[in-house]
């Protein structure tokens, strides 16, 4: 190898460490998420629904990963984060895009079985109430007028919510187990997730950019807290 190339490819690597520690989420004060505790100690309140929308990862040799969430309060309106995250959490939550991940119910108690965003909200008489369908023969929750909006916040506009389906939910929970929804319209290959959260879906169609456009575009559109 001549002398060159090794002063280039010594180059490129104190090009690559530079940039990763000046782009570090430290850096940009990025909160860092490992598990669920920590999860539940960076996100206060209750009751609230916790929906992972979006995942990204970063990095040349040392993947850096990335959580987006939507969290939903049930007495306020809804905030967006981005977290970086451990690889072990990445990889236990990475066929739950479009669920609930943690929910905190009234009394502050919180949860983190993946779950249909809102479930927390389902069956507390505070946000709505069972009503009789005659023509599906099956009583149905309906969101009081006051909280008309919950649906939309969590996407959950084209879901029936039947009292068979919240019962499948408590059975869920309660035996820590995943429930994508009786047809799996929630989760990575939901359709009800492809079309509240596309985000993540998006990003499969786009084409392949180079390094310089990436890190011209990723830190300016992807960095960022919202409230609505």
């Amino acid at each position: 190898m001549s002398a060159n190339k090794i002063i280039i490819y010594v180059c490129l690597i104190f090009l690559y460490l530079g940039l990763s520690k000046s782009l570090s989420p430290s850096e940009l004060g990025i909160s860092y998420v490992t598990n669920e505790e920590s999860l539940s100690e960076l996100i206060r309140g209750a009751p609230l629904s916790v929906i992972l929308t979006d995942t990204h990862a970063t990095g040349f040799i040392i993947k850096t990963h990335y959580h987006k969430y939507r969290v939903v309060y049930g007495f306020q309106t809804y905030e967006e984060l981005i977290v970086r995250v451990s690889r072990n959490f990445m990889l236990q939550h990475q066929k739950h895009i479009g669920l609930s991940i943690m929910h905190r119910n009234s009394e502050n108690i919180a949860d983190f079985t993946p779950l249909p965003p809102g479930s927390v909200f389902i069956g507390d008489r505070s946000f709505g109430n069972w009503q009789y369908n005659k023509s599906t023969k099956m009583k149905e929750w309906r969101f009081h007028r006051a909280y008309r909006y919950l649906p939309k916040y969590l996407g959950i506009e084209d879901l029936d919510i039947t009292e068979k389906f919240y019962d499948r939910i408590k059975v869920a929970e309660k035996n820590q187990q995943a429930f994508l929804g009786f047809n799996d319209e929630f989760g990575i290959d939901g359709k009800i997730t492809k079309k509240s959260f596309p985000s993540f879906f998006a990003k499969e169609n786009k084409a392949t950019m180079d390094i310089k456009e990436y890190l011209k575009n990723y830190f300016k559109k992807n960095f960022y807290t919202t409230t609505r």
